[in-house]
């Protein structure tokens, strides 16, 4: 009887065995390697102490048996800035994970840097590390670290000058207090979360120089956030806020690039903005209301709002400035640009104010037929004024003074709109037709001759 049951037991074992599926075979055959979908994971320029986008690493066993692998870890365990999830598991030591054969094991890498004293962007290095089957195999780990300072949530209630010597991160959004000025040297970066912007009700100097612009721009560094519109607050002038300058200055990817609203008795300035370039917004480019703009050799351009709007009164003026939207870059329903002498208000009451707009040797292009919009419903006057410049629209207001105005998109073109090349095509209407005037050079410095070309850029 005993006999028996131990032939009995040996066959349902055979059997067992015998049913495995070849795959699911373990395997200790030391000639049997795994592949991976990288050699390396590397991660753009990541802030301390900000955590990076998650990135996947595929490892594939493709050989006919199941592989065991001992252990998966990152190299300096818990003292690593990386993080790996294995299976689920969230920890930089994970054991005993088979891969089946002909199948694969998904593995999340984040980063996270701690702050040193570096100044300029730092590596920072490690490596997971697969054992199986007495053999080692491991992919590196690569991030390149930047320090900043961090501020947020806050009201600069004192004088304060911002360098480049590091970047300035804003977690939340910073208020210049009344009377107080804010200046920013060349080549200093600002960088904003998504819930952060600037708010002026003192006075803002942002003093770039040619050949250091100053930057405002999202947090994320990554190649896929790189051209996403909305991704900060923007750069919001209050009433009260005066003697504002933005010069060699490059604003990306926010809601609004200005949004200006300092009412007053005069027609000085409040807000000049000369040598710029604002994209990628989400709400708009610039917006004004009842204020007082002066903006030369400045390009505004993709947004999925308007370019630019001159809402309930004021006076702007526009000189050298290239305007251009394209719904091929970015969905959009309105027109680039819209003037109005009045703005109905939440309560309903209206604001009716005269507006005043001049351009000289300025663009206003885009795909749509008409990219210009008008209301002059109310009683204040509706004052515009232009020469030399080159206008998508057929309102009979822009006629004359030589300025073009056409509704055939290509009648004006650019270099490279996808690549955010605003330089005008070789056949451009805008070559040698710009009046002379002070800015001798263009948008990126290079120098105009003496038949100038309209917009922000020089053929």
């Amino acid at each position: 009887m005993i006999h028996r049951l131990i032939i009995f037991i040996i066959f349902v074992a055979w059997i067992s065995v015998s049913c495995r599926y070849e795959e699911e075979i373990i395997t200790d055959n030391p000639g049997f390697s795994l592949h991976f979908s990288e050699d390396t994971i590397s991660f753009d320029t990541v802030f301390v102490s900000l955590g990076s986008i998650t990135k996947r690493l595929t490892v594939t066993n493709p050989n006919k048996n199941a592989i065991n692998l001992s252990k998966i870890y990152v190299g300096k365990g818990v003292q690593s800035e990386f993080e790996i999830t294995v299976a689920g598991i969230e920890q930089n030591e994970v054991y005993n994970q088979i891969i089946l054969g002909n199948d694969s094991l998904l593995i999340l890498v984040k980063v996270t840097i701690n702050p040193n004293q570096e100044n300029l962007p730092f590596v920072v290095k490690d490596s997971i590390i697969f054992l199986y089957n007495d053999k080692i195999q491991d992919i590196k780990l690569r991030s390149w670290g930047q320090n900043a300072r961090f501020l947020g949530d806050s009201i600069l209630t004192e004088n304060q000058i911002w360098t480049s010597e590091i970047p300035y991160f804003l977690t939340a959004s910073i208020l210049v207090d009344s009377l107080k000025t804010l200046t920013i040297l060349e080549g200093a970066r600002i960088y904003l979360s998504p819930n952060a912007a600037v708010f002026v009700q003192g006075t803002l100097h942002v003093k770039g120089s040619m050949d250091d612009r100053v930057l405002f721009r999202n947090e994320r560094l990554e190649e896929r956030y790189e051209n996403v519109p909305g991704q900060w607050g923007g750069i919001y002038f209050l009433e009260g806020s005066k003697s504002n300058v933005i010069d060699f200055t490059d604003i990306r990817n926010a809601q609004y690039g200005l949004r200006i609203g300092t009412p007053d008795n005069d027609t000085i300035p409040d807000v000049v903005i000369r040598n710029t370039r604002i994209e990628n917004t989400s709400l708009g480019g610039i917006v004004a209301f009842t204020s007082d703009l002066l903006m030369e050799n400045t390009l505004v351009n993709s947004s999925t709002g308007f370019i630019l709007a001159n809402l309930a009164g004021g006076n702007y003026y526009y000189n050298h400035c290239t305007m251009a939207n394209y719904a091929s870059i970015f969905y959009r329903q309105d027109p680039s640009v819209a003037f109005s002498n009045i703005l109905v208000l939440d309560d309903n009451s209206l604001i009716d104010e005269i507006i005043n707009v001049t351009f000289n040797n300025s663009i206003i292009w885009g795909d749509f037929d008409e990219e210009i919009i008008i209301n002059d419903e109310g009683e204040s006057n509706f004052l515009i004024t232009n020469s030399n410049s080159i206008f998508k629209t057929s309102l009979t207001i822009f006629e004359g003074d030589n300025t073009f105005l056409n509704r055939n998109t290509d009648f004006m073109k650019f270099a490279d709109i996808e690549s955010y090349d605003y330089t005008p095509d070789s056949l451009s209407p805008a070559i040698d037709n710009a009046l002379t005037s002070d800015f001798i050079i263009d948008l990126f410095g290079q120098p105009r001759d003496s038949l100038p070309d309209i917009g922000a850029i020089e053929f």
